[in-house]
């Protein structure tokens, strides 16, 4: 009856999923369409002339109606083509951003690693701990983590690490591994600030709650190490919704690597969509929103699903 239930929630959340994709679809399609004005003679700027207007409509299908460029904009999404740039001639977005992907995925991901670590170590440290003074240092740790910006917190980390202490780099890319792992850990640092926060709040209040189960009491009662107790019984317990909260992070992570690309001067998907923002190449400014709002959907979606199954109490909600 409880896997049915699961299923059930899993058909709701693929339908809620598929709902969202389409309106993300739909407004990324509009964002050239709803520019004041002629959105060619904005692209093309002091450039703009009669003869390379026309070429440009035709390149974006601005020259037809609304329906066959929604039309050609869908046919050419399941082809995998996200149309050409208009600022870098002869490069396709889509290759523009996969080439980019890879650099902006690696600072994301470094950032989740070391925000659920640190996260989850101090969440459980401030919870099993029998002095006030931590848990009030690790409360407010996170309140000052979580109010500092991450362009501040990045500036900081470069000059405490970088500038003062010499220890890592400050910015750049060698694209070359294992050298980057150098280059990541400052950016991933600066990233994972406002998750490893959340992430201690979350294990934090799980843990408490877990300590107070009757079970847990008998078994400290019934000789039961108090490390084996945390590590087997509160750990597990407490730790189950970062699940959920990595997934729903993962859109604000993927919108901070912008910031954090353009401080340490990363090449990734930030830094195009900055320039793509200053040349008016909106091909790209679209396929950028676009693969971000698809891949924050997604990654919830999934996480979604993963919970159903592995916490038996999701599948009533």
């Amino acid at each position: 009856m409880k896997l049915r239930a699961g299923w059930v929630r899993v058909a709701r959340m693929t339908g809620q999923a598929l709902l969202t994709l389409t309106s993300i679809v739909v407004l990324v399609f509009l964002l050239v369409r709803i520019i004041p004005g002629d959105p060619v003679k904005v692209i093309l700027g002091v450039e703009y002339t009669e003869e390379k207007a026309q070429v440009l409509r035709s390149e974006l299908n601005l020259d037809k109606s609304i329906p066959e460029q929604f039309g050609s904009y869908i046919a050419g999404l399941f082809r995998g083509d996200l149309g050409e740039s208009t600022a870098q001639r002869g490069r396709s977005v889509a290759d523009i951003i996969f080439e980019a992907l890879p650099t902006t995925m690696s600072i994301v991901l470094t950032g989740i690693v070391i925000g659920v670590v640190i996260g989850v170590a101090l969440g459980l440290l401030a919870a099993i701990s029998n002095r006030r003074g931590v848990d009030l240092a690790v409360r407010t740790w996170g309140m000052l983590s979580f109010s500092v910006p991450t362009f501040l917190a990045a500036l900081l980390l470069i000059y405490v690490f970088s500038l003062t202490l010499g220890w890592l780099p400050a910015g750049g890319w060698p694209n070359r591994w294992p050298e980057n792992f150098a280059y990541l850990l400052l950016p991933g640092i600066a990233l994972s600030s406002h998750l490893a926060t959340t992430t201690a709040r979350t294990v934090r209040q799980g843990a408490l709650d877990a300590k107070g189960q009757q079970y847990l009491e008998a078994a400290l009662a019934r000789g039961l190490p108090q490390g084996v107790l945390n590590f087997r019984h509160i750990l597990p317990n407490s730790i189950l919704p970062v699940l959920t909260l990595v997934g729903i992070s993962f859109g604000t992570l993927l919108t901070g690597a912008i910031i954090v690309e353009a401080v340490f001067g990363i090449p990734g998907i930030g830094s195009e969509m900055t320039r793509a923002v200053g040349r008016r190449d909106y091909p790209v400014v679209q396929g950028i929103a676009l693969l971000t709002g698809v891949t924050v959907v997604l990654s919830s979606y999934l996480v979604e699903i993963a919970y159903t199954f592995v916490d038996p109490r999701a599948r009533t909600l």
